[in-house]
């Protein structure tokens, strides 16, 4: 069984204090190559450490361990120039964020997968924030539930418009002829007219989200409008959606 890859090479996770100390009161005043080399070394077993965290919850199979050491070494020297020992911080905890930074934003870019990955992930972020209200958290359980379910309806929605079907279908693509299938295609159709009926700019922000995947500061761009006016203008299309499909419904928003 191949080992670790914490334990890949024989280096300290943790270096001496004593000697990077010194390490660092050299660095401040010389701010020379030779220390800067000395004390990427010294802190290479931390660095390992992060990468071998990274590279165990990864969800994209085909990058090396190497290749997240690699963009952790960047991140290692990026903290290194930049870190201030004057101001009592543990450069660990220091680095830890820029390493870990520069490993994500690594392998972010290394493929298409990875980008179209962390996209999503930006855009349901944005959905997640455009929904939460700005009030104080409500007192009480019943409360509490009732915007959470606020929320998971709001999002329900947008989802199923995501999957509703306004994509066009490729020719010879497999039609899902089940019962389900029946039921998503007409619940297609509706979400379908219910966009119809939106405000023109409810229509286009919806639109270009959902469909073309288009973050909201993109949209505000091109509309000429504030981040946080096409964030409310989503919410308000969200809630027109819902109360829309549920005035025809008889489609169940909770399954």
């Amino acid at each position: 069984m191949a080992a670790h890859p914490s334990l890949a090479a024989s280096v300290p996770l943790r270096p001496d204090p004593g000697e990077t100390g010194r390490m660092w009161e050299r660095f401040v005043q010389l701010r020379d190559n030779c220390t800067r080399e000395q004390l990427v070394a010294a802190y290479m077993g931390f660095t390992r450490m992060l990468a071998a965290k990274v590279y165990a919850r990864r969800t994209y199979s085909e990058m090396e361990f190497d290749d997240y050491l690699q963009y952790a070494t960047v991140g290692l020297i990026e903290a290194v120039d930049r870190f201030d020992p004057q101001r009592g911080v543990l450069f660990e905890s220091f680095a830890a964020v820029r390493i870990t930074g520069a490993m994500l934003t690594g392998v972010e870019g290394s493929s298409e997968i990875q980008r179209q990955i962390a996209a999503r992930k930006r855009v349901i972020g944005e959905r997640v924030t455009a929904l939460t209200p700005a009030a104080p958290a409500p007192d009480g359980p019943d409360a509490v539930f009732a915007r959470l379910a606020e929320m998971a309806i709001g999002l329900a929605v947008g989802f199923a418009l995501e999957e509703s079907g306004m994509y066009v279908q490729e020719e010879g693509e497999y039609a899902d002829n089940t019962y389900a299938g029946v039921e998503l295609k007409q619940l297609q159709g509706k979400v379908k007219a219910a966009v119809a009926t939106l405000a023109p700019n409810q229509r286009r922000v919806i639109e270009g989200h959902y469909l073309q995947q288009t973050p909201f500061e993109e949209l505000a761009r091109g509309m000429g409008l504030t981040r946080g006016r096409i964030s409310q203008i989503h919410k308000e299309a969200l809630h027109s959606l819902r109360a829309c499909l549920t005035r025809n419904n008889r489609v169940d928003l909770h399954c």
